[in-house]
């Protein structure tokens, strides 16, 4: 073998390390260039679930704008799996807030429906009330403070259904404040006694012109 068999054989092992050394530059380049486009798209992606889970949080109705992330000049295997990890807690976090308003909205959807039919049957009561026939009224009172005694004479407006023993509420606008019972009928005058219990609070409170009603349901 002469001289330049030896060189020659020496300059193709030379290029063959070259090109296998740059393949393999070219390779973890590709690597690096492919983690830093898969991390730009991750952290644009835990921006916009941040900003999603601080508008629920805040009750807000539009998330905040997502600022636009860079391009990181490097980004290692271990940096990329960082920012993995980000994100999937990131979404966790931001489907337990999901839940959270969920079962908020329920809740006060649940509410509003109580209430409405509260309202409803309120309403409904009040409507009863106020449309009530007019049975009598009370026409003097006279009461004892020492003794609690209450001296109640009715003006009697449909005499047939107002007997000793007959129940009366007393109305005042469209809301009923106690009860009465019919306790006596002597020389054309009609006496009643107050329920007692019957009186929101325990304090019997009966005013001449009260209005006196059968009881609604």
């Amino acid at each position: 073998m002469n001289i330049t068999q030896v060189l020659l054989g020496s300059t193709a092992v030379m290029l063959l390390v070259a090109l296998v050394l740059s393949f393999s530059a070219m390779k973890n380049g590709e690597a690096e260039d492919g983690r830093e486009h898969t991390a730009v798209s991750l952290m644009s992606e835990n921006a916009r679930l941040q900003a999603e889970i601080e508008r629920l949080r805040a009750g807000n109705a539009i998330a905040a704008p997502v600022t636009k992330v860079d391009k990181p000049d490097g980004m290692s295997q271990s940096e990329l799996e960082v920012i993995m990890e980000k994100n999937r807690i990131l979404a966790s976090q931001l489907e337990a807030a999901k839940t959270k308003q969920t079962l908020a909205e329920q809740e006060a959807a649940a509410i509003t429906e109580r209430q409405s039919k509260r309202h409803d049957k309120e309403a409904r009561r009040a409507r009863l009330i106020s449309q009530a026939m007019l049975m009598a009224q009370v026409k003097e009172v006279a009461k004892d403070d020492d003794a609690g005694i209450h001296v109640i004479v009715l003006d009697v407006k449909i005499p047939e259904q107002v007997n000793i023993g007959t129940e009366l509420a007393v109305r005042r606008g469209t809301g009923i404040i106690g009860r009465l019972s019919v306790s006596s009928m002597t020389d054309g005058n009609v006496f009643a006694d107050p329920l007692p219990g019957t009186f929101p609070g325990g304090a019997i409170d009966i005013k001449t012109g009260d209005e006196l009603i059968k009881p609604p349901l």
